[in-house]
């Protein structure tokens, strides 16, 4: 199993998919592709449970922008992936997500039989364990190249909208 520690994502025009490449502790990498079919119905799915958890004393639009604006404040700059020589790259079929209280796990698989076994003889699988505040780091990522790809953004919930709309710079005129 490929353990996700640092992802770089990006949009491909060309296959009109994301890219997602990742490195483990071990520095080795791995390039996923994510479809836009996939992320339509994985997006809503984590963004419901992330709703879950609010307490009900404010809006819950209000509690989750707030949530997603301490989030993107927290986020710490790190160097890109950049892929080794003859890295694995897949195409990523399903997603098995588990929740616990302080973090996502998310399990990456290609379920593709005639792809499942990879050159080293391991089946394609990536897990990749999300502080909630890394999810939704995450989730504003995936936002903000939805938008690059002009794809439609109607899986996103309201307040990742609300928030990143809020947040994107605007040129300056003088």
């Amino acid at each position: 199993m490929f353990n996700i520690i640092t992802v770089t994502m990006q949009f491909d025009p060309l296959e009109d998919r994301i890219i997602m490449d990742c490195s483990n502790k071990s520095k080795d990498t791995q390039r996923l592709w994510l479809t836009r079919r996939l992320l339509n119905r994985l997006i809503p799915s984590l963004t419901d449970q992330l709703e879950a958890n609010s307490s009900n004393k404010i809006s819950k639009e209000l509690e989750q922008a707030f949530a997603q604006e301490k989030a993107e404040i927290k986020k710490i700059k790190t160097k890109s992936v950049v892929l080794k020589k003859d890295n694995p790259s897949w195409l990523v079929t399903s997603v098995k997500v588990e929740k616990s209280k302080f973090e996502f796990k998310l399990l990456f698989i290609n379920e593709n039989l005639s792809e499942t076994i990879g050159k080293d003889g391991n089946q394609k699988k990536a897990e990749f364990v999300l502080a909630i505040s890394n999810l939704r780091q995450w989730l504003n990522a995936l936002f903000k190249i939805y938008n690059k790809a002009e794809w439609d953004t109607k899986c996103f919930p309201n307040w990742i909208d609300d928030f990143n709309l809020k947040y994107e710079k605007k040129p300056l005129i003088n």
